[in-house]
């Protein structure tokens, strides 16, 4: 129950912050945080995730904390947008980054069960910048519990 009242709390400020926002603002940020728990006589499930995405005039950011049962679908996911060849392995941190003249244009950081992206609105394309924003929703329902199922 208490957990269920948390959620609700949560889901309402979230509404709240979003209908005040004004459309003039030229800063977007957005942040989920879900945790639920189940409990019954047959089986215990747990499920958490935060979900960031920081959109404004010079980057665009997601910042994700998911399940570690999820890993591997988001792992993959990641290798078939950004590609197997240009992935940096570094023990557990799966690493695609792009630079031109040592400016870097966008980094993507996969470090266990969390997943870091970061993009230079300033010297990315708008083709690319829009890219990532739906890379960012499409992370959004693969770490999601219904994209879990």
């Amino acid at each position: 129950m208490k957990t269920l009242v948390t959620i609700l709390i949560h889901l309402i400020i979230g509404i709240l912050t979003v209908s005040a926002q004004s459309s003039t603002t030229t800063t977007s940020q957005s942040s989920t945080q879900v945790t639920v728990s189940i409990d019954s006589d047959t089986e215990e499930e747990s499920f958490s995730r935060s979900f960031v995405v920081i959109d404004t005039e010079e980057n665009f950011r997601v910042k994700i904390r998911f399940m570690e049962s999820m890993t591997s679908k988001v792992k993959s996911y990641l290798i078939d947008q950004f590609g197997e060849e240009k992935m940096i392995v570094d023990a557990n941190t799966y690493f695609w980054k792009k630079e031109i003249e040592d400016e870097e244009i966008y980094e993507v950081r996969l470090k266990g069960n969390r997943l870091r992206i970061n993009i230079d609105k300033d010297l990315a394309p708008n083709k690319l910048v829009k890219k990532f924003r739906q890379i960012g929703k499409e992370l959004k329902s693969i770490t999601s519990r219904e994209g879990n199922s």
